[in-house]
C-alpha cells in the first residue's frame, strides 16, 4: 500500500487529452517528498549504534539475528535478521499465523531533544515478496508517551527494494522524543504459507541522529519564506491566489517557464483572519494557458499551470491508484495475482470473491466502497468529452463492476466488507484460506443497485449483454433493500453503518438511477418518497447567535444526532440526491424544495468555509457542547467522554452551545481526507445545480 500510495502521490507527468498512460504509472523520485529530505543539510549527528555489537540488540520472534563480518555501504558494519518462514502453522483457523519477529534496541532513557531525525541503512534479501514492508517504532518513557494510546505516533512504515541498501530518514520532529527507551523494528511478513523457495530477510546497518531543517508541520500558517500554490494549477477563469510568510519583497512576478519573461506583477499583500497572519498574491487577470512559476525577492517556486485542463492529471493519477490496488490479477511491481482461495460464503454454497480493488493496506475489500467507486468512474466517463479518459474511465469502471456482479447471492445476499490482511497462495482447502459470510443490508444494496444502474445506461450500446446482466441485478438488488432493514446483526463493520437520513439519500439516488434506465413508476415513487426523510433531517432554521449556520443534515427526522462520519464519509449523499431528483424530474412539483435543500447545503459549506480563510477549507462539522454526555464510554473510536468534550470546546464557539470543527473529533482513527472529498462532492453537485439549474449542465 505505501508502493502504492507514492505512485499517486508523486507522479507527475502531463499527459495529451489524445493518450492515456500507461500503468502503473512511474514515480517520479525528483518530485517526492523524499527526494527534498535527502536534499536537507545536516547540522549535526551523533551515532547510536554501528550495528557490531550483539550485546545491545535483542530479538524476539520467528527470526535469527546475526552479525556479518563483511561491510555494507560505506564500509559500515551491519546485523542481519533472517525470518523463519516455514515453522509450522495451526492447520485450521482463521488466526493470521504470520511470522513475527520484532529486533529492539533499547536506551536508558535518553534526552533526544537536540535532534529531529533518525537514520539508518537498510537492505532486503527477499524470495517470494515483491518488497520489504519493515514499521520502525520510537518508544518515549516521558511525560508524553510515544506510541500514544491509539497507536498514531511513533510508528513509521517504510517499503525497501529486493538487493539494495537504502536509507532511511525519519524526520521525527512531532515526537516526544525526552526520554526514549527503545527504536524497534518489525518486518510485516503478510504471507502466510511460504513456498520452499521463499526466504525473507532484513539487514541494517548505521543507526544514528541527525539534526536537520525542520518540515514545518503544524498550524495553518506557511513555512517563513515560502509560498503555498496550488501544484495541480489553475483553470483560467478561476481565482489565482498563493499564500506566504516572512517574505520581504513587497512586490511578486509571475514568470513563463520557458523564456523566463514576466507576465504578471502584483503586490505582496497583508491579511489577517482568524487563523492568523499571511501574505496573499494574487494573480487572478493571468487566464493566458501555460506554465509558469511566481518570484518575490528572493522565493521562487515550482512550475505550475494554468489552462483549462489544469486537474486532468490528478483523474489519471487516482486511476492509476486504483489500478494498483486491483485485487485478483498481477500488477507490474506492486503484486502477483492474489486471493484465488478467498470466499464469500452463504450457507453451503461459496464464491471466490477476488477482483474489485484492496481499500487498503489490509488488502480489504467490500461492496460499499468498490460500488462507489464504480458509479463515481461511470458518472465521470459520462460527462467527460476526453475520448481516451472515457474508455480508460468504463475500462476500470468495469473492473469494478464485475465484483459488484460476482460477489453476490440471490435474494440481496452481499459482501459489504471483508478483511484479508495477508497474501494467500490460491490453493482452496488449507491453512490461509479466508472466507466472509455475505449479509443482506439495505445500504449495500442500494449502492449496489446505483452502480449496476448507471453500468447499464453507459454500456447499453458498447456491450448490451452485460449492460442487461447488469440492469437485472439492479433492480433485484433494489427490490432487496426496499423490503430490507439495516441492524447490528446484517452490518459488516460499524464504519459502513448508515443513518436513516443517508440510507435515504443513497435510496434516493438508486431509485433515480433505476427510473433513468427503465422509466418504471415504481423507482420514481420511491425517489420521492424517500426525498422526503432527506429534506426533513435538514436544519432550516439558523442555530447559534454568535456565527449563525443552518442547512446541514441530522441523522434522521427526528433530529436528535447531527450527521457526521468517522473514518470514511459520505457527506455528499444528500445533495447528489437532491441533484438526481432535480435532473430527473424538473416538473415535478417538489421540484423546489429539492433545489431549496441541495442549495442550502451549498450556502451551509460555502459558510462554513468562510471560518478557514484564507485556506477556505470546508470544516467538518458542527458539534453541540452536551454531546460527551451520551456518547459510548471508552469506545475504541470515541475514547472518554470529556476527551470528547475537550476537543469540542476547541472548536470555533458559534453561541449558544454549538461548535463549528475544521476537523473531526478523532480519537483511534484520524484522518481527514474522506470527509473533504464527500463534502466537495456534495458542494460540486449543489453548484451545478444552482448555477443553471441542471446538474448535468
Amino acid at each position: 500500500m505505501n508502493l502504492l500510495a507514492a505512485c499517486l502521490a508523486v507522479a507527475a507527468l502531463a499527459f495529451a487529452s489524445d493518450r492515456a498512460p500507461h500503468m502503473p504509472m512511474p514515480v517520479v523520485y525528483w518530485n517526492s517528498a523524499e527526494h527534498g529530505w535527502r536534499a536537507k543539510p545536516v547540522l549535526a549527528s551523533r551515532l547510536l549504534d554501528p550495528t557490531s555489537r550483539p550485546g545491545t540488540w535483542t530479538i524476539r520472534g520467528n527470526g535469527k539475528l546475526t552479525f556479518p563480518e563483511d561491510r555494507g555501504p560505506m564500509e559500515i558494519r551491519r546485523l542481519r535478521v533472517d525470518v523463519d518462514l516455514h515453522f509450522p502453522r495451526p492447520a485450521t483457523g482463521n488466526g493470521n499465523g504470520l511470522p513475527r519477529v520484532n529486533l529492539r534496541r533499547a536506551f536508558p532513557g535518553e534526552d533526544w531533544s537536540a535532534y529531529n531525525r533518525l537514520s539508518f541503512w537498510v537492505r532486503a534479501d527477499i524470495a517470494g515478496f515483491p518488497v520489504l514492508s519493515l514499521g520502525v517504532v520510537l518508544r518515549n518513557d516521558g511525560k508524553e508517551k510515544v506510541p500514544d494510546v491509539y497507536q498514531r505516533e511513533g510508528l513509521h512504515y517504510v517499503t525497501i527494494p529486493h538487493g539494495r541498501w537504502t536509507r532511511v530518514q525519519w524526520e521525527i520532529t512531532p515526537l516526544a522524543r525526552d526520554k526514549v527507551v527503545a527504536i524497534e523494528f518489525s518486518p510485516w511478513v503478510n504471507k502466510r504459507l511460504a513456498d520452499p523457495a521463499d526466504r525473507f530477510a532484513f539487514e541494517i546497518g548505521r543507526l544514528e541522529l541527525e539534526r536537520v531543517p525542520p518540515d514545518h508541520y503544524e498550524g495553518w500558517n506557511v513555512a517563513p519564506g515560502r509560498i503555498a500554490f496550488s501544484h495541480s494549477g489553475y483553470q483560467p477563469g478561476t481565482a489565482k491566489t498563493a499564500l506566504a510568510s516572512g517574505l520581504t519583497a513587497r512586490e511578486f512576478t509571475v514568470l513563463r517557464d520557458d523564456t523566463g519573461e514576466p507576465v504578471w506583477r502584483g503586490p505582496v499583500s497583508t491579511v489577517q483572519t482568524r487563523l492568523g497572519e499571511f501574505q496573499r498574491l494574487d494573480f487572478s487577470g493571468l487566464r493566458a494557458p501555460g506554465a509558469y512559476t511566481i518570484e518575490a525577492g528572493s522565493v521562487r517556486t515550482r512550475t505550475f499551470r494554468i489552462g483549462p485542463d489544469a486537474w486532468r492529471d490528478s483523474i489519471w493519477k487516482t486511476i492509476n491508484f486504483f489500478y494498483g490496488e486491483r485485487c485478483g490479477m498481477a500488477i507490474p511491481g506492486i503484486h502477483e495475482a492474489c486471493h484465488r482461495d478467498w470466499q464469500a460464503v452463504q450457507g453451503n454454497r461459496k464464491i471466490v470473491m477476488n477482483g474489485g480493488w484492496h481499500d487498503a493496506g489490509d488488502l480489504s475489500q467490500g461492496l460499499v466502497n468498490t460500488a462507489e467507486a464504480t458509479y463515481a468512474m461511470f458518472a465521470l466517463a459520462e460527462r467527460t468529452p476526453d475520448p481516451a479518459l472515457r474508455a480508460r474511465l468504463i475500462e476500470e469502471a468495469r473492473w469494478g463492476l464485475d465484483w459488484v456482479l460476482k460477489v453476490r447471492f440471490e435474494g440481496g445476499y452481499r459482501i459489504g466488507f471483508a478483511s484479508m490482511n495477508l497474501w494467500t497462495n490460491g490453493i482452496i482447502g488449507d491453512a490461509d484460506d479466508r472466507t466472509r459470510e455475505a449479509l443482506n443490508n439495505p445500504n449495500v444494496n442500494y449502492l449496489a443497485a446505483t452502480a449496476e444502474g448507471i453500468a447499464y445506461r453507459v454500456l447499453k450500446d458498447a456491450d448490451p449483454q452485460l449492460a442487461a446482466r447488469a440492469l437485472r441485478t439492479a433492480e433485484d438488488d433494489w427490490r432487496q433493500a426496499v423490503v430490507g432493514r439495516e441492524t447490528p446483526e446484517n452490518l459488516s463493520t460499524p464504519a459502513f453503518a448508515a443513518t436513516e437520513m443517508e440510507l435515504a439519500a443513497v435510496g434516493v439516488l438508486a431509485s433515480v438511477e433505476l427510473y433513468r434506465a427503465t422509466g418504471g413508476q415504481v423507482y420514481a415513487d420511491k425517489a420521492r418518497e424517500l426525498a422526503r426523510v432527506v429534506m426533513d433531517s435538514q436544519q432550516r432554521t439558523y442555530v447559534g447567535s454568535r456565527y449563525p449556520m443552518t442547512g446541514f443534515f441530522y441523522n434522521g427526522p427526528d433530529k436528535k444526532g447531527i450527521f457526521r462520519q468517522f473514518h470514511r464519509a459520505n457527506d455528499q449523499a444528500p445533495a447528489v440526491a437532491m441533484a438526481a431528483l432535480c435532473e430527473a424530474f424538473p416538473d415535478h412539483a417538489d421540484w423546489i424544495r429539492w433545489y431549496a435543500t441541495a442549495a442550502l447545503y451549498g450556502e451551509y459549506q460555502k459558510r462554513a468555509a468562510a471560518t478557514t480563510e484564507p485556506w477556505s477549507v470546508l470544516p467538518a462539522y458542527i458539534y453541540r457542547d452536551d454531546e460527551w454526555k451520551t456518547i459510548p464510554e471508552r469506545d475504541r473510536y470515541e475514547s472518554s467522554r470529556e476527551a470528547f468534550r475537550e476537543q469540542v470546546l476547541r472548536g470555533m464557539p458559534m453561541g449558544d452551545g454549538y461548535y463549528l470543527r475544521a476537523f473531526p473529533v478523532w480519537f483511534a482513527r484520524r484522518g481527514n481526507y474522506g470527509v473533504l472529498l464527500s463534502q466537495a462532492k456534495g458542494l460540486s453537485a449543489a453548484a451545478r445545480l444552482g448555477r443553471t439549474g441542471d446538474p448535468a449542465a
